[in-house]
């Protein structure tokens, strides 16, 4: 599964969250503040069409406009990433995706200590 740009990821965490929705509801959503410039409504469209062309989501005609409705949900889409990753960066080596894990100074030390456990089990 080919990973998402910004935009497309934005819609998709959206969609995920609150579930289907329409262009409309999608870019009030993702702009509630009018003083800050929006994208435009077709750029909106235009995302959740190609998101539809590949298979993330259905495009489903309803009363007055059509609802966008996730084909893949979250939990997959980001084992698939996390697994492509793994893939690519680690040569498929779990060991090292969590040695790494355990260097990374974002992640509370606690947290850093149970994943070098792990990694050394």
């Amino acid at each position: 599964m080919d990973p998402l740009g910004p935009l497309q990821l934005r819609i998709m965490h959206h969609i995920w969250k609150k579930g289907p929705g329409t262009v409309h509801e999608v870019h009030s959503a993702l702009h509630p503040d009018p003083a800050v410039k929006a994208l435009a409504y077709t750029t909106y469209l235009t995302v959740l069409r190609n998101l539809t062309k590949r298979g993330f989501l259905d495009q489903i005609k309803g009363n007055r406009a059509h609802v966008f409705v996730p084909l893949i949900d979250e939990r997959t889409f980001k084992l698939s990433q996390i697994r492509q990753m793994r893939q690519i960066l680690f040569d498929g080596d779990v060991d090292s995706v969590l040695q790494y894990l355990a260097q990374d100074d974002e992640i509370d030390a606690g947290t850093r200590e149970q994943i070098t456990a792990i990694a050394n089990s």
